[in-house]
């Protein structure tokens, strides 16, 4: 009898090899379904958006960024850096939603006052992400210092566990944990198909999860089903 690995319990398939920078796009079923019952306050951040995913899905004003560009929002922008709040008060001010836009000009009024709450943190009210899992808190860290509003990060509902998570965790203002009822399957370098079956991706074996934080929010995280 063989054995399995921990690759293949976790849902993996070694053959595939490792995906490039962690790209797991996240499915539309899995944004829509917590957009049904969580509110976005716009503006919207989407700091890991690969090809976007969750930003073509939400209908208000929302900058999208990601270190890797792939042909959606703004690429070379490393949301964990030191300069991502200087690039992302530019994107505002110049009112940018792809990397076109970047070099354009729009009104530089308005412009110079979005930058300025930018700047302030009173600006972007929801950050919203599926972040490469290995950068899960550092990821809601950042974001938390740029929301004004609301956090919301798909993630593993391992997320919660760890000595070093959970002590974060319960640092911070998580509100609600919206844990799937079904497997969700993210889009392995951000495609629906299956290169190796050319069939849609067979339903993984790990669990994954919502978390909410709500800035100010001071009792205990509640858990829901979606």
């Amino acid at each position: 009898m063989g054995t399995l690995s921990g690759n293949k319990i976790a849902g993996g398939n070694p053959s595939r090899g490792r995906v490039d920078n962690d790209y797991y796009a996240t499915n539309n079923y899995s944004t829509k379904a917590i957009l049904e019952v969580e509110d976005i306050i716009y503006p919207a951040l989407e700091p890991a958006c690969g090809e976007g995913h969750i930003s073509k899905l939400l209908v208000g004003e929302v900058y999208s960024t990601d270190l890797i560009y792939r042909k959606y929002g703004c690429g070379d922008m490393d949301f964990l850096s030191y300069e991502y709040i200087e690039k992302l008060g530019y994107m505002v001010y110049k009112n940018s939603k792809t990397q076109k836009d970047y070099r354009e000009n729009t009104n530089e009024t308005l412009g110079f006052i979005k930058q300025k709450k930018v700047y302030e943190n009173k600006y972007i009210n929801t950050v919203i992400t599926n972040p490469p899992f290995n950068l899960f808190q550092e990821f809601v860290e950042k974001a938390l210092m740029l929301a004004n509003k609301k956090v919301i990060m798909f993630g593993k509902l391992q997320a919660l566990e760890g000595i070093k998570r959970a002590t974060f965790l319960e640092t911070t203002p998580l509100k609600t944990v919206y844990v799937f009822k079904k497997r969700q399957q993210p889009l392995r370098n951000g495609s629906e198909i299956d290169p190796l079956t050319n069939k849609k991706w067979a339903s993984s074996t790990m669990a994954f999860a919502w978390f909410i934080w709500e800035i100010g929010y001071t009792g205990e995280p509640v858990i829901k089903w979606i």
